[in-house]
């Protein structure tokens, strides 16, 4: 009998220590935990369970940025390192070490969700290859926050009353824009704007209807301008170190257990953003706080000044640097996205719209 416990004890054992060697370790950074709703109630489970929705032995270790000690202007440098395996990618923050996430959400050029989906679909490739040659990362998919609104501590009637203004925006790449309508953009992290605006070291600050509300910044800044400035393009990537690890049919099954994540995830976008500009403005809502935002619309003069700016300054500056890292970067632009945005040309806008 002892000689039947210990085989049975030998044997638990060894099937352990198998499954444990069989395991596949994956360190996960995910968005800050201040982004709210998106993070905590769909991100962080979606991790959390992924062992068990693509039954591949997954050993997740799931992380909000703010616990790990770098920044997310890093997480580029960090996949390519192989310091991490899988990254919320933020587009903006690492779109100065790499243009093309700038280049797949240019400021105003996305003004819906429809429209940013057909964008994706033309130019996510072209983004997913950007990533393989340079930082050894394959990217899994795109999804939104939604649209990037203006968010100030005084009214805020036309574009171009932000003239003159301090606007905190998420990277220097939205700064030509900003700056284009005679205001001062101010880099500051998202964590850090709430306290920014309450000691009025800036005055507006742009984020989605949604992090606005649950980031408390209608306590400083009651007065939102409706006008897309950007559409918040995020995604996750993989490093292909980790990729390459699984079977082609693990691969197979992770991208399918993304695709289906992030089908979910742009239909609950659309229902928080939606919800969030009735909880801004004091309407009934279910997932934010109450504030009392007066909110003004742009005007199709504003929407006309704001693809002046597009395309004659934001355009030509990120083509002129994408090109620099990727020659044949503009062209390859044009050829997947023209056919998507508003045709409009530099030349082709006769009026020529003074900042007033």
């Amino acid at each position: 009998m002892k000689r039947l416990f210990l085989l049975i004890f030998i044997v638990s054992a060894f099937i352990y220590t198998w499954k444990k060697l069989d395991e596949i370790p994956l360190l996960v950074i995910g968005q800050p935990s201040s982004t709210g709703t998106i993070q905590q109630k769909r991100e962080a489970p979606f991790f959390n369970n992924l062992r068990a929705k693509t039954d591949i032995p997954f050993r997740v270790t799931y992380r909000p940025l703010e616990s790990v000690g770098f920044k997310d202007t890093h997480q580029l440098q960090m996949l390519k390192e192989g310091t991490i395996d899988l990254a919320s990618l933020r587009f903006m923050q690492n779109s100065e070490m790499e243009p093309s996430l700038q280049g797949i959400d240019l400021s105003g050029m996305i003004t819906d969700y429809k429209s940013a989906q057909k964008v994706i679909a033309a130019y996510g490739g072209t983004v997913d290859h950007y990533l393989q040659a340079r930082f050894n990362a394959k990217l899994l998919g795109v999804w939104t926050f939604g649209p990037q609104e203006i968010f100030c501590n005084r009214p805020i009637n036309k574009l171009t009353d932000i003239k003159g203004l301090k606007v905190r925006v998420a990277s220097t790449a939205m700064g030509t824009f900003i700056s284009e309508l005679g205001a001062t953009p101010v880099v500051v992290s998202f964590d850090e704007t709430k306290n920014a605006l309450s000691l009025g070291l800036v005055d507006c600050a742009i984020t989605s209807a949604a992090s606005a509300n649950f980031a408390g910044w209608p306590k400083y800044a009651n007065y939102n301008f409706s006008i897309p400035v950007q559409f918040g393009l995020n995604g996750y990537a993989i490093s292909l170190k980790k990729w390459n690890t699984l079977s082609y049919e693990q691969q197979g099954i992770l991208q399918k257990a993304f695709d289906s994540y992030l089908q979910e995830l742009w239909q609950f976008t659309k229902v928080l953003q939606t919800d969030a500009k009735a909880c801004n403005t004091g309407a009934p809502c279910k997932f934010g706080t109450p504030y009392k935002v007066q909110s003004s619309s742009p005007s199709p003069r504003d929407i006309q000044l704001s693809h002046q700016i597009i395309m004659s300054k934001v355009l030509p500056e990120w083509g002129e640097r994408c090109e620099k890292i990727h020659p044949g970067c503009r062209q390859t632009w044009q050829e997947k996205l023209s056919p998507y945005i508003h045709n409009f040309e530099a030349n082709d806008l006769k009026d020529n719209i003074p900042l007033q």
